[in-house]
């Protein structure tokens, strides 16, 4: 469904319902102290509401647009109680309730933001842990600030708590010892989440990362001169706001770089590369932002058989039909036609649940276009046909074919030797004399073991 139908109503109506909140609160008078809560709220939501906008479900913009949400409902309350003139007003005390507690909601989904930063998914799975825990003592710390006033004074909240007027100590004993250190775990956890992401990340994510930073250390340094200057945090929280500004920037132009990388890697090869198929594949992969992407190629009637993979593996991959890779939970699937006739497929390793975009979609489609040009290029077929008749297989000793049968088998070399009894200094050898025989030359990469297996099983 396209982006600016019903599916992009929700994030238009709550830009227009943050909008209102922020222009009704800012109304009731100037509040420096709370000027920063209105620009983030504004930040957040607008720029999830444009993330949304070009990459619908993207889970970064839903972060986005909640923290925004929560920051206006803050920004809104907290003038409300700053500005009342009716302090008895049961209205203005609830409203006011609202600008308190939701604080530790509006920081535990800002850390959640940062951990799924760029892409909306966790920088691993033992970080679900992670954000569990924050989910949790955030909750904690939302509950016991919605039901006593244990940060009224720390916000400035001069009404009085519509629930509980006072804490007891028993109350405030656990606030203090929950509730503060656990919203500097939080900020800590920022940086250890990106330095995780940046270790294992590529290079467009990187770059991805780096406006981040950058962002953040504007607002670092602004909260420094402040302090050292003003004696006031005020510059530091305000320039705060250009740290989500970046962030979705980021995000849907750094897909955009992605995409154009991606879409040009045929010139950067060059048309006569011997690996265009592992190129295509890890050009897949990295648009998508996937661990792993395979080009397949149709041999026969039905099977299809890999020949280009990323990363790059010398293990043999069984050859697979559409219907099996369709039925893959953890792949997503384009075939490649030429003609009306289907000569391959594309798969991306991904999760079906992790749904992709619509701009991850056409760029898919677009990548599965150029997968048919490299097909044609390879001409699988014509190079085995052609091995068949100049005797290539013919010319294997029966030691080469012995190894290269194995080999079909999706045994690799270790396996080969444990099945003939043979040290790997005997095997190894075997195996280069096979792709020397067959013409298959070391700057094919991992690809020689997946054309001598077709070769075999052509003949």
């Amino acid at each position: 469904m396209d982006s600016r139908g019903p599916r992009g109503l929700v994030p238009m109506l709550l830009v227009s319902g943050v909008v209102v909140l922020v222009a009704l609160g800012q109304a009731r008078g100037m509040w420096l102290a709370n000027l920063h809560n209105g620009l983030l709220a504004l930040a957040f939501t607008l720029v999830g509401a444009y993330v949304l906008f070009q990459r619908p479900g993207h889970r970064e913009g839903l972060l986005f647009m909640a923290t925004g949400v929560v920051e206006a409902v803050m920004f809104y309350g907290r003038q409300v109680g700053h500005w009342s003139t009716s302090p008895d007003s049961w209205v203005d005390r609830w409203l006011g309730w609202l600008g308190v507690w939701p604080i530790a909601v509006a920081l535990a989904l800002a850390t959640l933001s940062v951990f799924c930063f760029p892409d909306g998914r966790l920088p691993s799975p033992r970080w679900r842990w992670v954000a569990a825990a924050v989910v949790l003592i955030a909750a904690v710390c939302a509950a016991l600030s919605a039901l006593w006033p244990v940060e009224y004074a720390a916000t400035s909240m001069p009404l009085e708590h519509p629930v509980n007027p006072e804490a007891s100590q028993s109350v405030s004993t656990v606030w203090d010892a929950l509730a503060h250190p656990s919203y500097a775990i939080f900020q800590v956890l920022w940086v250890v989440a990106i330095v995780a992401r940046w270790r294992g990340a590529t290079t467009p994510v990187r770059r991805q990362l780096a406006w981040l930073v950058l962002a953040a250390a504007v607002s670092v340094v602004a909260l420094a001169v402040g302090l050292a200057v003003w004696q006031t945090p005020r510059p530091g929280l305000l320039t705060a706001c250009l740290v989500p500004v970046a962030a979705g920037l980021a995000v849907v132009h750094g897909q955009q770089a992605r995409a154009y990388s991606a879409l040009s890697w045929l010139s950067r090869s060059g048309a006569r590369s011997d690996d265009l198929p592992t190129n295509l594949a890890r050009a897949v992969a990295e648009a998508l932002a996937a661990p792993a992407a395979t080009l397949w190629i149709r041999v026969g009637e039905r099977e299809l058989h890999a020949v280009g993979v990323w990363p790059e593996t010398d293990a043999y991959i069984a050859p697979a039909t559409l219907a099996d890779l369709r039925a893959a939970p953890d792949l997503h699937l384009r075939p490649v036609e030429r003609q009306g006739e289907v000569t391959g497929a594309i798969t991306v390793d991904r999760p079906r649940a992790d749904r992709l975009s619509l701009a991850e979609a056409k760029l898919l489609d677009d990548l599965a276009s150029q997968a048919a040009l490299v097909v044609d290029h390879l001409n699988l077929a014509d190079v085995v046909a052609g091995q068949r008749r100049a005797g290539f297989l013919d010319g294997l000793s029966p030691r080469e074919n012995e190894v290269l049968e194995l080999m079909a088998r999706g045994l690799s070399n270790a396996a080969i030797c444990q099945e003939l009894h043979l040290s790997i200094k005997t095997v190894e050898p075997v195996v280069s004399a096979i792709f020397v025989k067959l013409g298959l030359h070391a700057d094919a990469g991992s690809n020689r073991r997946v054309l001598a297996v077709l070769a075999y099983l052509r003949s």
